[in-house]
């Protein structure tokens, strides 16, 4: 039901992080990989996304690896790095905008 935006959050992680798409979905342990899908993670839970809609829509895109732990661990770590980090909360701030999703 919300895969656009899904889509449109991937779409601003990605020109935030001048990441290419096939980057942020490998699926390597690569630290910026790794943390560019936490924030997707997170961004969907703020949209009011659960962990299994978040992984359905992750499969949809290719990437089979993100179990329910992985998602929900991803959320916390994001979290976490909010309350220590003025500059991240305003990033993060800034990624959920969704101007056009359709």
């Amino acid at each position: 039901m919300k895969y656009k935006i899904f889509q449109r959050i991937i779409k601003n992680i990605l020109e935030h992080l001048e990441m290419s798409y096939e980057d942020m979905f490998d699926k390597s342990n690569k630290p910026d990989s790794v943390r560019a899908r936490q924030l997707l993670y997170y961004l969907c839970n703020k949209r009011g996304m659960g962990a299994t809609e978040i992984q359905n829509y992750m499969e949809k895109e290719g990437y089979v690896v993100a179990s329910h732990s992985t998602i929900l661990y991803g959320i916390d770590l994001i979290k976490k790095l909010l309350s220590e980090d003025t500059d991240f909360n305003l990033i993060t701030l800034r990624l959920q905008e969704i101007e056009d999703f359709a």
